[in-house]
């Protein structure tokens, strides 16, 4: 039977998760574990209007109504006005749970006055947790130097393919490394606790994939995740990339302003390179010195789009943002 293009319908994605699932994850976050971030910020040296917006925040969740963002004159405040209006009106436990919980840190920028003229513009709310990310990140960054030098003395195709195959792992795991949830990362974990517990593993075929390509690709894509750890090891297969000849030139798509706690942004990546490249291990301290170099070179280019702090869902994907993606030999997420 001969089935044309106009008979095959994609599927249709599912229904969201929303909080208003008693005793799901989603209404554990927007009940206690955002409400609970907000509180946590009122410990730093906000000015008077920040805390009183900090607070109020905090105190409205989760049974509150979502209101438009109150930000005149921010960069991303005509999409935010376009992308929230099939929400506004629903609870915090009614509206979706991702596109809630992006609306929830956009409103910590909001209450903090990050795009607003005063004393809190610029200002990383998450700065002091982003900080102490720095440490343990050198020693575990050095043990895994020595093992990838050990890996790859060798010479030939298989100490390498033994090698990304590694770098695919422990970079996968770093996002436990999570301040919001997993604050203390997966620590360093064995290559037999790296696989343990993936419910599909198709390493092996990405390192086929990633080695088998003659001259490598023009561009490899990472879409950012954590700061520490996280963004340490995939600085780390950047690095793998650009120095075996496997890509021209990396992209790190980062967000455009500080979310999630600990998500990175450009200011996050540029500030763990420089301390890198100025630590007393010799390995870390190489690796960051090559890092500053493919930066000046922008053979590692750093960007931002505010589509990855949006409430929209992948499949809602702006052209440009897409379009951008597409124009990758390599997409790493």
């Amino acid at each position: 039977m001969k089935v044309s293009n106009t008979e095959i319908k994609a599927p249709q994605p599912p229904a969201p998760l929303r909080g208003s699932e008693p005793g799901s994850f989603a209404e554990d976050t927007l009940s206690r574990r955002l409400p609970g971030i907000a509180r946590s910020l009122l410990a730093g040296k906000w000015h008077p209007q920040a805390q009183t917006r900090l607070l109020a925040l905090a105190d409205e969740m989760p049974h509150a109504r979502l209101r438009p963002i109150e930000d005149p004159g921010a960069p991303d405040i005509a999409r935010w006005q376009f992308d929230l209006q099939p929400f506004l009106g629903q609870s915090w436990l009614e509206a979706p749970w991702f596109a809630a919980e992006a609306y929830f840190f956009r409103r910590i920028i909001e209450a903090t006055g990050y795009f607003q003229p005063g004393p809190g513009r610029g200002i990383d709310p998450y700065g002091a947790q982003k900080a102490q990310a720095f440490s343990g990140v050198v020693e575990l960054l050095e043990a895994l130097c020595l093992r990838l030098e050990n890996l790859v003395t060798g010479g030939g195709d298989a100490p390498l393919a033994a090698a990304l195959l590694s770098l695919l792992h422990t970079a996968l795991w770093g996002n436990r490394a999570d301040l919001s949830i997993f604050p203390s990362g997966p620590g360093s974990l064995s290559e037999d606790q790296l696989r343990a517990g993936l419910l599909v593993d198709d390493a092996h075929t990405a390192v086929e994939f990633i080695l088998g390509r003659p001259g490598g690709f023009s561009q490899a894509t990472f879409i950012l995740d954590n700061v520490g750890l996280e963004l340490a090891y995939d600085l780390l297969l950047a690095d793998f990339l650009l120095s075996h000849g496997r890509t021209t030139q990396v992209l790190f798509y980062a967000k455009p302003f500080p979310t999630y706690v600990s998500d990175a942004t450009i200011s996050d990546i540029r500030a763990l390179v420089d301390h890198l490249a100025q630590v007393a291990s010799p390995q870390v301290r190489q690796l960051g010195m090559r890092l500053q170099e493919y930066l000046n070179e922008d053979r590692l280019h750093l960007q931002s789009d505010f589509f990855w702090t949006s409430p929209l869902p992948g499949w809602e994907m702006p052209p440009e943002t897409r379009q951008s993606l597409a124009g990758a030999g390599l997409l790493i997420s």
